[in-house]
């Protein structure tokens, strides 16, 4: 039943989850961004969950968030490209995945930085062209903070095999909720 729901939710991914139009105010938009676009959020803390529970090390985070900048940079320079939403879906798939598979966690979580690239770029192509690089510092610091805070999250859940569950659980209803909206 959950492999079904989640190829389901895969496969009916919808187009236009970017936010374009950050000219106005884009340190701010890029600071508030990842806190407001469910799919961004819920990436960046599971993100940061699983680096706790698979290796209790930093390294997944930075490469996620290099990952995440670089497919700024990529999106800012050559625009969308077609999957890209699927592709963000599928980093909420593959997190709540990990989450509920225990013995799989340590493989799903090295998919995370290859997700976090298409993230980013959606950031890239939502970025107006003269705002680029201030909303990328807002976005990027914030990203840090989310995988931090999820990081920290992890090191809680470690002797929580149940609440990792119940946060694999709220990944994949966060990745229905994004679908529906």
């Amino acid at each position: 039943m959950k492999k079904t729901l989640a190829l389901v939710l895969l496969l009916t991914a919808l187009p236009a989850f970017a936010h374009p139009g950050h000219d106005t105010y884009p340190l701010q938009d890029g600071l508030l961004h990842p806190l407001t676009g469910l799919d961004h959020l819920l990436m960046l803390l599971g993100t940061g969950v699983l680096a706790a529970l698979t290796g209790r090390t930093l390294a997944l985070p930075l490469l996620t968030l290099s990952a995440m900048l670089g497919g700024a940079v990529l999106g800012h320079l050559l625009g969308g490209v077609p999957g890209m939403e699927s592709m963000i879906i599928g980093s909420l798939l593959v997190a709540a995945g990990a989450l509920l598979l225990p013995s799989r966690q340590g493989l799903l979580a090295l998919a995370m930085p290859q997700f976090a690239l298409f993230h980013g770029w959606a950031h890239g192509v939502e970025a107006s062209p003269g705002a680029f690089w201030v909303f990328s510092a807002g976005f990027v610091a914030v990203s840090a903070m989310l995988l931090w805070v999820g990081f920290v999250g992890g090191c809680l859940l470690r002797r929580h095999s149940r609440l990792q569950h119940l946060f694999g659980g709220g990944l994949l209803a966060g990745a229905a909720l994004v679908l529906a909206g």
